[in-house]
């Protein structure tokens, strides 16, 4: 259900005034959605889905909240509760009879990383691709003035119908079907650019064995709290993660070089992470590995118990390139 808020949210989020004479084309309101939402640094919302068909249903809470790259989904069903989360340094997870934590900008974990406000919009526009669309009028079922207007798959019978609301953009309703199946939601108390603290992201102690994660702003805070010996990247030095856990110790390092995004990780995690599709390189001596794990590029390699990984926004070239400027 949660994967369900995830693409319903995205497809929709901003509205044609109320002041308007003429009626919107439909196209018209949800590219503006799109890029109400797109263009959000922060998103807050609760919405309650229910799905069924003809001889069952079933309803959820779901409350979402994303800031820049940073995400956490709570979905609170019938019997169980389950958490999901991504923050600079970790992807988590949370339910009733399994936890898990993944070293974020390493892991090609099960958590998607990429749960933010624009990143959203995208995913839900390439979604709805191949469609028709079609403005069915202005209303006001709940009280509000929404543009009603339906989304048709140009192949099955997929459609949704979206009510958005005309003063601020909030998307209010979405009803969806593929024939068989109904899925509704509604959404409530949605905000865009509210302040968010960090600590909404960290994953719950009491049910993860992450005992600690602490940030500093410098290299040299980081290295002064972390038995680790750690490379260095001649680079920009935006922030520093140290994540302290039961049976091992992480610390992500974030770095700005020549407009991309770097992360150096090391860590004493026995977890394996390796890729069918990794190609073998050398980096500073080490028998190393790239690959590429959701649309980053990733060098990793292992010696005396520390696995290090740079990860980057950019190609495995780059990637290698960056590797092999570390300073150990």
């Amino acid at each position: 259900m949660a994967v369900a808020l995830i693409a319903l949210v995205a497809v929709a989020g901003a509205a044609i005034t109320a002041g308007q004479s003429s009626q919107p084309s439909a196209d018209a309101v949800l590219n503006d959605t799109r890029d109400r939402y797109a263009t959000a640094e922060s998103l807050v919302t609760t919405a309650e889905i229910t799905v069924g068909n003809a001889t069952t249903n079933e309803t959820a809470t779901v409350e979402f909240v994303a800031s820049g790259n940073q995400s956490r989904t709570v979905v609170e069903a019938p019997n169980a509760t389950y958490r999901t989360g991504v923050n600079e340094s970790v992807a988590w997870y949370v339910g009733p009879n399994r936890t898990a934590a993944w070293d974020r900008n390493t892991s090609a974990s099960p958590v998607d990383g990429e749960q933010t406000p624009t990143h959203l919009a995208d995913r839900a526009v390439d979604d709805w691709e191949n469609v028709s669309t079609e403005y069915l009028r202005r209303g006001s079922d709940d009280g509000t003035e929404a543009h009603v207007v339906e989304v048709r798959h140009e192949e099955g019978d997929g459609r949704a119908t979206l009510w958005i609301a005309q003063s601020d953009s909030r998307l209010l309703r979405t009803e969806m079907t593929d024939g068989t199946n109904r899925t509704v939601v509604d959404y409530r108390d949605t905000r865009f650019n509210a302040s968010v603290h960090e600590s909404t992201f960290d994953p719950p102690s009491d049910r993860i064995s992450i005992t600690s994660i602490t940030r500093y702003d410098t290299f040299s805070a980081v290295q002064a709290n972390t038995s680790l010996d750690l490379p260095r990247l001649d680079a920009t030095f935006r922030e520093g993660s140290v994540i302290e856990r039961m049976s091992s110790t992480t610390v992500a390092q974030q770095y700005r070089d020549a407009g991309d995004n770097v992360t150096v990780v090391s860590t004493t995690s026995d977890r394996q992470f390796d890729s069918e599709n990794a190609t073998r390189v050398t980096v500073n001596g080490h028998d190393a590995n790239v690959t590429t794990v959701r649309d980053r590029a990733v060098v990793y390699w292992r010696t005396d118990g520390v696995r290090t990984a740079v990860a980057v926004d950019a190609s495995e070239d780059r990637a290698v390139e960056l590797a092999r400027r570390l300073v150990e």
